[in-house]
Formats: C-alpha cells, structure tokens, sequence
C-alpha cells in the first residue's frame, strides 16, 4: 500500500496537498503558481477582516427602564388587589395571576437582552412587621430590580422586578 502513494503522503496531509496541487499535478508534480495561491487565499476566510459585533454592556437606549416597569407593577397590583380583603386560598390564585400578567406587560416594553424575573408576596396585615431580603450575584453596573408596594386594612403585597442582562 505505501508503494501506491506517491509521494509518501500521510492521509491527514492529502487533503492540504490537492487543494493546493492541480488536475496535472499528479502527472507532473507541478504545483499552482503563487499567483493561483494568492487567489485561493482571497477567496478563502483568511481574507475577511473580522468585525467587533460583541456587545458586552447595553447602549443608554437600551438599558432597563424602571419607571415603565414600575407603572406596570403599580396598575396590576391596584386592579387586583383594590378592594378585596386577604383569604390565604385565593392569595395564590392572586400571585400567579399578578407574576404572569406583570411578566408579559414586561415583556412588551421589549428591553434588548434584559431576562427578567417577578417575585410576588402576598400576606395577611394583622400589625406586625417583615423583614425580607434577597441576595443576587450579577454585575451591578447593569443588572438591576424594583419593586412595589401595595397595602390596604388586610392585605400587604411586594411585588420585585429582577433584570438581568444577557451577555
């Protein structure tokens, strides 16, 4: 088998060999002129300069906009909320309600490569007081969150956006 290659060529090799060897190669061993060589290599993607298009913090247009956001937790919460008196069975239809609704208003203020999360709590005001902290790992020159609260004679609820941006 070695006696049939031509010029002891290993297989990996071959195919560096015919892109740069020509049909009459093989009967002369004539390689391309430097000419073709350099044509090759326009043609090939070592002549495309490439361009900076990674995007590592969001432009000034593009960053999260709170006070929209807050409207919207504001005008869920009041809708939901005004007028109704706490029952710990309905106060879980209520939060899935208001984080899904919350969740998809956001969604239409279409922020560039901002993911979000909704945290909503609801609870029972019978005069004691919460305490609630939250602690997140992100970059804080970009990710950010707000929140709202809404209380009336019996209920309490906090309501807290979370954005983070998509690097």
């Amino acid at each position: 088998m070695a006696e049939d290659r031509e010029d002891d060529v290993e297989p990996e090799d071959a195919i560096s060999q015919a892109t740069i060897r020509g049909p009459s190669s093989q009967a002369n061993g004539s390689i391309y002129s430097s000419y073709a060589v350099e044509e090759m290599k326009q043609l090939s993607h070592e002549s495309v300069t490439p361009q900076n298009s990674y995007q590592i913090k969001p432009s000034f247009q593009d960053i999260f906009k709170e006070v929209p956001v807050k409207t919207i937790i504001r005008n869920v919460q009041f809708n939901t909320l005004e007028g109704k008196s706490y029952d710990a069975d309905i106060a879980k239809k209520w939060t899935i309600q208001m984080a899904n609704e919350i969740n998809e208003k956001v969604k239409d203020i279409e922020m560039k490569r901002y993911r979000h999360i909704v945290q909503v709590v609801i609870g029972e005001r019978k005069g004691q007081g919460v305490k609630s902290g939250v602690r997140c790992i992100w970059d804080s020159e970009i990710d950010t969150c707000c929140s709202e609260i809404f209380m009336n004679d019996t209920i309490f609820c906090v309501v807290t956006v979370f954005a983070v941006f998509l690097y």
